[in-house]
């Protein structure tokens, strides 16, 4: 027989203000990490590995919250956080990291490791075409568009544009795609993920190898 709500359950709890000003400064100098994968991981070599190749303080703290492998990564500057999220991404044995900036509210249960940002290289496109404007139409095109390196196509060996982009984690990665000049011709450009961890070259989704496809071995096995 369930057992209902009692009063003393109903009752609020009020928190003083005062009393998570400190919380709330750390709180805010905090990133939210998960690995991008199904498989158990060793959770204390990724912290080790984090501080070792951040080299950013020796104060850096790193704290496992909730149930779901889930790190709280606590910051002692807005600089080591925006340093950490420009250099990215970052793998821990191919397995992609997730980053994620606090928010008031957030919890370990509803934490949504949603998107990561990526360095994107496009290749193919004319030089006369080769501008911010486009890095950013493209970047929107493909998800949500960060930022352009300009020095990408303004160095000594402008090979290709480079700009920053929130990549979704559920969606299969563009390969290619066409960019139509003012003169209506058509040129086909294509995408180079830099620091791509492991993804399936059959559905073009993050997360898996082709071996460990659902998508895959579901169409395997319906009938001829």
């Amino acid at each position: 027989m369930e057992q209902g709500v009692t009063k003393e359950e109903e009752g609020h709890i009020s928190v003083a203000e005062e009393d998570s000003a400190q919380e709330f400064e750390e709180c805010s100098l905090s990133l939210f990490g998960k690995l991008l994968t199904d498989r158990k991981q060793n959770i204390r070599a990724l912290k080790n590995m984090l501080r070792s190749v951040w080299k950013i303080s020796p104060n850096l703290k790193i704290v496992e919250v909730g149930g779901n492998n889930i790190l709280h990564i606590k910051f002692t500057s807005e600089f080591q956080i925006q340093w950490v999220e420009t250099n990215g991404p970052w793998n821990f044995e191919n397995n992609l990291l997730l980053p994620k900036r606090w928010e008031r509210g957030m919890t370990a249960n509803n934490i949504n490791f949603s998107h990561s940002p990526f360095w994107v290289q496009i290749w193919g496109l004319p030089f006369d075409m080769m501008t911010e404007k486009l890095g950013r139409h493209i970047g929107n095109n493909l998800s949500a568009f960060i930022i352009a390196d300009t020095r990408s196509w303004s160095a000594d060996q402008a090979k290709f544009m480079r700009i920053r982009v929130n990549i979704p984690i559920d969606k299969p990665l563009r390969r290619c795609g066409t960019v139509i000049s003012l003169e209506g011709e058509a040129t086909q450009i294509l995408f180079r993920y830099e620091r791509l961890p492991i993804f399936c070259y059959y559905c073009g989704v993050m997360g898996h190898d082709d071996r460990h496809c659902t998508t895959h071995s579901n169409q395997s096995s319906d009938p001829l």
